[in-house]
């Protein structure tokens, strides 16, 4: 059973609340007890790795991703998994099939939000959409996969709200720290919670890896927006 961590998120520039659930680094798991979640909230959000790089599958995922488009909207970025896929493209294509929005390096408008993707668009060739979103009007959400993009390449963005993934909350976790986290190494500074006073960082909601993980459960987080 997966943990549900409730964050309140003031910004002034909604003119009624709005209820988030995301769901960070599913990892193509299995999603039943996810399901219940998805009642009474407004959108689901998807910061990166539905995916399993390691086994190539996201079947499971996109079952998950059309169950929630048919009862919510339901926005989908990208992390290190997805861009690891061998037919990367073809996944895009089955998740704007199940009617979800596909976000990479993109965002769009919702009512009185933008919800956009940032992943190292350099990378791929991509012209960086962050300021363009930086101009929009309304509470602007970012999804960045990895909280140490935000911390060291995006932390003088013009942004209301970043939701990353990625570290599995430390993998282990001995008090409040974390053991090791992908792209941080061992005794990592960015693994869960609040950080710089506008990122949620989620532990993410399974384990694609077999070191089990210890004190840390999985977790999916509810952002109740104002």
């Amino acid at each position: 059973m997966r943990k549900r961590t409730v964050y309140a998120w003031h910004t002034g520039k909604l003119s009624r609340p709005a209820r988030l659930l995301v769901v960070s680094d599913l990892h193509n798991a299995e999603y039943g007890d996810i399901l219940p979640l998805l009642t009474d909230v407004d959108a689901l959000l998807m910061p990166g790795d539905a995916a399993d790089r390691y086994r190539q599958g996201y079947g499971r995922a996109l079952r998950f991703i059309q169950k929630a488009s048919d009862r919510l909207p339901t926005f989908v970025g990208v992390g290190n998994h997805e861009m690891r896929l061998a037919d990367f493209t073809d996944f895009r294509t089955a998740v704007v099939q199940t009617g979800a929005r596909m976000l990479f390096n993109s965002y769009v408008r919702f009512g009185e939000m933008v919800i956009g993707c940032w992943y190292r668009p350099e990378q791929y060739g991509i012209r960086d959409m962050l300021p363009a979103m930086e101009a929009e009007e309304g509470v602007r959400i970012l999804l960045c996969h990895r909280p140490e993009d935000y911390m060291h390449r995006l932390r003088k963005s013009k942004v209301d709200l970043v939701l990353a993934g990625h570290t599995h909350g430390g993998q282990i976790r001995l008090g409040k720290q974390g053991l090791y986290a992908p792209g941080q190494g061992f005794f990592p500074k960015y693994t869960r919670g609040v950080v710089d006073e506008r990122m949620i960082i989620s532990a993410g909601a399974s384990n694609p890896v077999y070191i089990p993980r210890l004190f840390n459960p999985r977790e999916v987080l509810l952002i109740e927006l104002d």
